[in-house]
């Protein structure tokens, strides 16, 4: 008998391997007279009718397979306009969107089962912190914990014979809707931080009753993901230095997860830029992703930054910025036999106005993009911010950042590579700060540029 405090999602896999395996398999529609089968072929549900079809407003039609009551929903089965051939027997193929078995209770337990095409194993070891098997919830050896606006959910990696799931699902009742919503922000949070998000298609589990659901996005796989725990797995052929950061590195906390995925949850615009960001990783574009990049950096500039309504100056003890003054204008001084007079008297200028209040209704878009980082007090480097610059040369169609010197197009490549790398750990660094998260970062853009004066996983 197997322990009823570890995770058993048989029963469930037992109806998917079912339906899974649909080749062609009978069907009975109701109220159609003719011939129906159901066949399940690369990932996709299609449906074979040969008879008189009656369409349906609603896009959805009652079937028995085996004895037993389904509903399946297409955009196929609302009547076409003007079509000639309707009443009259014939070939019908139809897609298949979702199927229906039961009904669900208003509120209750759900299991949403994804396909894992990530083909990786224990994908969550050395990014995030997994659950402890405390006795009162059910637990998997590749499993996290999170909360989501207080409640509380599990995602699963879940090997069964040959093929993996990702498994979400809630520890306490909710309705379905909440559920769903809950679970699309795990999808994407959980996607960002171990480098790939399930998607395609999935089934939804309460009890013996379900729901398939051919979804619009599919599963995404990026190159990158922010934090490790083993150093190994990044300096493979660096052992000594890896050796060096050793015991510094760790797991995303729990804490952070659930902060984060709660902020993708309340938040549409944070979570259409987390998605943006793992579509263009996804696609590993070299001309792509450093185009894009800047774009989401801005977008959570714009979500993070702090109103305020204070005026802030940049030296607030003002003896100290007198004394500034007096040091910067005594240099001036020194070269006032080789300054033109008119110039000499705009720096004086610009030395008293050093410390006039900035105006935060009033940042540049350099500023801006800056902001959010002063506020989390993340430093940036040199490199960092060469990097966040980037945008201008986009915005004056320097794409290929070109500056006068003859390159290569492998040059050209390895550059843009630095500077996407550099763009998603400074996107990482933002995201992960603003979760609460303390600690290293994985450096990307030094894996791109071993020659590069960096440190191959920075602190924040």
């Amino acid at each position: 008998m197997k322990d009823p405090k570890i995770k058993n999602f048989s029963l469930e896999l037992e109806t998917i391997e079912q339906f899974e395996n649909f080749k062609k398999q009978k069907v009975t529609i109701q109220n159609c007279e003719g011939e129906a089968f159901i066949t399940k072929s690369k990932r996709e549900f299609k449906l074979s009718f040969d008879g008189v079809f009656k369409y349906h407003s609603d896009k959805k039609i009652n079937v028995n397979i085996e004895g037993k009551e389904f509903v399946f929903k297409s955009i196929d089965f609302k009547e076409p306009i003007n079509d000639a051939f309707s009443g009259i027997a014939g070939q019908h193929t139809f897609d298949i969107d979702s199927v229906y078995k039961g009904c669900f209770e208003k509120e209750s337990l759900f299991r949403m089962f994804f396909f894992d095409n990530s083909k990786q194993n224990n994908i969550f070891h050395y990014k995030l912190e997994t659950a402890k098997n405390d006795g009162v919830y059910t637990w998997a050896f590749e499993c996290v914990r999170m909360s989501v606006n207080s409640n509380i959910y599990d995602i699963t990696q879940y090997k069964n014979n040959d093929k993996s799931y990702f498994v979400i699902e809630n520890l306490e009742s909710t309705s379905l809707e909440e559920f769903n919503e809950d679970s699309y922000a795990i999808q994407k949070g959980i996607g960002f931080l171990i480098g790939y998000m399930p998607g395609g298609q999935n089934y939804i589990f309460s009890g013996e009753n379900f729901i398939y659901q051919r979804l619009a996005r599919k599963s995404l796989k990026s190159i990158f993901h922010p934090v490790t725990s083993d150093p190994y797995s990044k300096l493979h052929k660096e052992k000594n230095l890896a050796d060096s950061y050793y015991g510094k590195l760790k797991v995303i906390p729990i804490e952070v997860i659930s902060n984060f995925i709660t902020q993708l949850r309340n938040n549409e615009d944070y979570a259409v830029a987390i998605i943006f960001l793992m579509e263009v990783t996804h696609l590993k574009s070299v001309v792509s992703m450093p185009g894009v990049f800047p774009v989401i950096l801005e977008s959570l500039a714009n979500i993070i930054i702090t109103k305020q309504s204070e005026l802030e100056k940049l030296i607030s003890n003002p003896k100290i910025f007198e004394n500034i003054k007096t040091d910067l204008n005594k240099v001036i001084d020194s070269y006032t036999d080789e300054l033109d007079e008119n110039a000499e008297i705009k720096i004086r200028r610009r030395i008293n106005e050093l410390n006039k209040p900035i105006n935060p209704n009033r940042l540049t878009n350099a500023e801006k993009l800056r902001a959010p980082f002063d506020q989390l007090k993340i430093k940036l480097s040199a490199t960092d911010e060469l990097a966040i610059e980037y945008r201008n040369d986009l915005l004056h169609g320097n794409i290929l950042m070109n500056n006068n010197l003859i390159r290569t197009s492998k040059e050209i490549d390895d550059k843009m590579l630095y500077v996407s790398a550099k763009l998603y750990t400074l996107i990482s660094k933002l995201i992960l700060k603003n979760s609460g998260y303390s600690g290293y970062v994985i450096n990307h853009a030094k894996f791109f540029d071993k020659d590069a004066k960096e440190e191959y996983f920075e602190i924040i």
